[in-house]
């Protein structure tokens, strides 16, 4: 999996707390990564754009996003 340096830097100024989530995907190299639907819903509320560049990062590295 390759690291998204210029990605994490966006993220650091997000006001939605995805770094995290990309850094575990880094260090774990799962195929799939949970996360719960409030959580999603908050950070699309709060900071879509940088969801949307996090969720195009996960799908060119094929990993999906399992909502629960």
């Amino acid at each position: 999996m390759t690291i998204p340096h210029d990605l994490l830097n966006d993220l650091r100024s997000s006001t939605a707390d995805l770094t995290r989530t990309v850094e575990a995907m880094i260090l774990e190299g799962r195929p799939y990564v949970m996360i719960p639907r409030y959580a999603v819903t908050s950070w699309e509320t709060s900071d879509a754009v940088s969801v949307g560049k996090v969720a195009g990062w996960l799908t060119a590295q094929n990993v999906a996003v399992v909502q629960v």
